[in-house]
């Protein structure tokens, strides 16, 4: 992830370990393999939509927040860093925001 640490990796760690739980634990929880979790954890993989509700669920925390963290994490990886980048979520960011109005006044 261009040498950024993953906020969403980060943020699983600190859970289980508040927990006291090892990867292990976490692992039979919430069926996903330990070295999955691992490589989550240190920011090497993204889990799947379907790995992120089961840890969102494992550890009892709001599903929704974690989908931002995890699409932010996405678009970084995918495009990086870069002037580009940030006009492209400036862009979307300015095309969605009527959208969202108009379907909260329904």
């Amino acid at each position: 992830m261009q040498n950024l640490k993953s906020h969403l990796g980060q943020h699983f760690r600190e859970l289980r370990k508040e927990k006291e739980e090892t990867l292990h634990q976490v692992s039979k929880g919430t069926d996903i393999d330990s070295p999955m979790l691992s490589k989550v954890e240190r920011g090497e993989r993204m889990p799947t939509l379907e790995q992120l509700k089961r840890l969102c669920k494992y550890f009892k925390v709001a599903e929704a927040d974690l989908k931002v963290m995890h699409t932010a994490e996405k678009i970084i990886k995918e495009y990086g860093v870069n002037e580009t980048t940030y006009e492209a979520v400036r862009i979307v960011e300015e095309q969605i925001t009527p959208l969202l109005k108009k379907i909260k006044t329904k």
